[in-house]
């Protein structure tokens, strides 16, 4: 099982990740609707480019729409009075791995 130190709620990091999640997929909903756009005013314009347009910013979205939505959720989750878990990989809390010797030992 796992064990909290004091200070610790796994309750709210899930949350965030939640939070997280919903808003990258409702962000990239929108940029694609956005490039599905830009690509039918292509497509009237040069017929022959407006597959290949729908295809880049179609793919695009999904990078572009990351940064995009890291940002909204960290704006709602500061909104709802929480702090900001920015710990990515937990690897000072792990316990499944051994820790790394100090460089030179």
């Amino acid at each position: 099982m796992f064990t909290c130190g004091s200070g610790c709620d796994y309750g709210v990091e899930a949350m965030q990740a939640l939070t997280l999640i919903i808003v990258y997929v409702l962000t990239t909903g929108v940029v694609q609707f956005i490039g599905f756009l830009i690509s039918r005013l292509v497509d009237y314009a040069y017929p022959s480019l407006g597959l290949m347009t729908f295809l880049v910013l179609f793919l695009g979205a999904f990078g572009v729409a990351w940064p995009i939505a890291v940002r909204i959720a960290e704006f709602l989750i500061r909104r709802s009075g929480h702090v900001v878990e920015t710990q990515q990989s937990g690897a000072d809390t792990r316990r499944d791995v051994a820790p790394r010797k100090p460089a030179g030992a």
